[in-house]
């Protein structure tokens, strides 16, 4: 990461306060490093169907994500927000929706939640963004991971690891690890702890199969 883009990324988590909300992004530059892979467990229960329950199906979604992203691109505003709703999972949606409406009577200035910029969703990377490779792994009952690599327009590499669950027909994003932007555990981990920091409540929300670390 450039030092000025990685200051304001370590700001914007220290301060964290109001808005998980649409936003626009686009023209961002970071570099990206990989990371070990989400640790399997034993006993595993597939139900996504059979011929969605491949690492094909993965590599799929997961380019189909980022044309929609450059299409947003194309047509001149990326809207994060948007792209949460059509491709993250309710889990993640629900916890992001608890957290922006406990802060919506939040008074004075306003700092952002997270950012503003989507880096979740760009890699810190200036659109459009090209996948150079995916390495998909099927993990736990519904879970998939997918490590994938970039070029941005600005002809830089950069790195993403997304965590995906199956649901509702298709494999949604739980989570969006880059180690060098959200540290360990990745976004989720960061809306996690602010819920848990500062007493929102996210007991109706459904956990991610696997992770039992949620409930407050």
């Amino acid at each position: 990461f450039k030092e000025g883009y990685m200051k304001k990324v370590l700001f914007s988590i220290a301060i964290v306060v109001v808005v998980v909300s649409m936003v626009s992004c686009g023209n961002k530059t970071a570099k990206g490093g990989d990371s070990d892979s989400t640790a399997i467990a034993d006993s595993a229960v597939v139900s996504a169907p059979a011929e969605l329950w491949t690492t094909e199906a993965v590599e799929a979604q997961v380019r189909k994500i980022y044309d929609r992203l450059n299409d947003m691109d194309k047509n001149g505003i990326i809207n994060i927000h948007q792209l949460e709703d059509e491709f993250c999972t309710s889990y993640y949606l629900g916890l992001r929706d608890a957290i922006g409406k406990a802060l919506e009577s939040v008074k004075g200035d306003q700092v952002f939640f997270g950012d503003e910029e989507g880096y979740r969703f760009l890699a810190g990377m200036k659109t459009p963004l090209e996948i150079e490779t995916i390495k998909a792994d099927l993990l736990t009952g519904d879970m998939a991971q997918a490590q994938v690599r970039f070029k941005g327009a600005d002809e830089e590499n950069g790195f993403m690891r997304l965590e995906l669950g199956f649901e509702n027909g298709q494999w949604r994003v739980k989570n969006f690890d880059q180690p060098e932007a959200f540290g360990p555990g990745g976004y989720l981990k960061i809306m996690q702890d602010f819920a848990g920091e500062h007493g929102i409540s996210y007991e109706g929300i459904a956990s991610p199969k696997g992770d039992d670390s949620d409930q407050q």
